[in-house]
């Protein structure tokens, strides 16, 4: 008997499934892809973060992506200033449904109450109301940081979004100001310290730096520490796409130094980051926020803002004892049919 070797057969794959294979390994990568650049994971992850700019598709993906805000029906205490031995400011700011600020208010739709640490009633009296632009004698009634993100998650049209807003946010303000230009990526850069050329202004905003992290909570403290003595309307102009990543401060951290020293943080978030944290950094300062998905569509909202800024409103009133700081304010606003109510506490 001759016995005859098999002969070896070729292992055949069916070019179907292989190609199925193929497109559900694509598909489950891109799955995964989507959750991790969505999600705050993602704009957290230093790594992801610096990938993402290269995948512009990317760009819109975003879990609530409807846009949103708080310029409406809104009433805010921006700061608290002694003028003299029971002789007090508060620094207002009132808008209607439509988000239009109020231009002038009347001392009749007012009502406040003031109490000390230790929740005693200090029998406020109103003097009187006025714009912040009547106050002539103030040589610069506006103080402010402009804090800007420069993080690796951003695209070209996002930076140059931020850059054209602010110099037009920036000619949009009728009042004599004094501002600082800080922009934070992985490290925090002062471009500009505070100062009252407006052409020096302009020029830092344009400035460009390299697009690195995001230390956000850094470049906010940067922002604070800037304007913090300095006297009447002092706020922040935050810009961001992303989370904190990066820095050595908290947000809560930040939170605290802007109620101590009496700056509100005027927030402005795109594309991929957490909304909420943006509020909750706006909503315990006394300021505005705004989140966009779409960079290029944060004009609207700058020019909202500018026109707030310039319709700020001073409160004067006295006190029956004197005091440094109050405990607790309690201002009821009518205001266009609407009545609004803001409280504000110092710790």
């Amino acid at each position: 008997m001759v016995e005859v070797t098999p002969r070896s057969e070729r292992l055949r794959i069916p070019v179907w499934k292989y190609l199925a294979f193929l497109l559900f390994s694509l598909l489950l990568l891109l799955i995964i892809l989507y959750f991790l650049l969505a999600s705050n994971f993602g704009a957290r992850n230093s790594f992801l973060e610096t990938v993402r700019r290269y995948l512009s598709f990317a760009s819109s993906f975003h879990p609530n992506i409807k846009p949103e805000d708080d310029f409406t029906s809104g009433l805010r205490i921006h700061g608290f200033e002694k003028a003299q031995a029971k002789h007090f400011y508060l620094f207002v700011s009132a808008t209607d449904k439509n988000g239009s600020p109020a231009k002038v208010l009347n001392p009749a739709d007012i009502k406040l109450i003031v109490s000390d640490q230790n929740k005693k009633d200090l029998n406020a009296q109103l003097v009187r109301v006025r714009p912040l632009h009547l106050y002539s004698e103030w040589a610069d009634p506006i103080s402010f940081s402009s804090v800007m993100d420069y993080s690796g998650s951003m695209f070209p049209q996002d930076v140059k979004a931020i850059e054209t807003n602010f110099v037009e946010f920036i000619n949009e303000i009728a009042l004599p100001f004094s501002a600082a230009v800080i922009k934070f990526n992985d490290k925090v850069r002062e471009i500009l310290n505070l100062s009252a050329d407006k052409k020096a202004v302009l020029d830092a905003i344009t400035k460009s730096v390299p697009l690195q992290n995001t230390a956000l909570y850094d470049g906010l403290a940067k922002g604070i520490e800037k304007i913090q003595v300095r006297p009447h309307f002092r706020f922040i102009v935050l810009t961001t796409d992303g989370n904190d990543n990066a820095s050595l401060n908290t947000r809560d951290e930040i939170i605290r130094k802007c109620r101590l020293q009496n700056v509100s943080i005027f927030a402005f978030g795109f594309g991929w980051l957490d909304v909420a944290a943006l509020k909750k950094l706006s909503e315990q300062t006394d300021g505005y926020y705004s989140y966009v998905p779409d960079s290029s569509k944060l004009d609207d909202w700058f020019k909202k803002l500018g026109q707030i800024i310039n319709n700020v409103q001073v409160i004067e009133f006295t006190t029956d004892s004197d005091i440094n700081l109050p405990g607790q304010v309690d201002l009821s606003v009518d205001f266009n049919g609407e009545k609004l109510n803001r409280t504000r506490t110092w710790d």
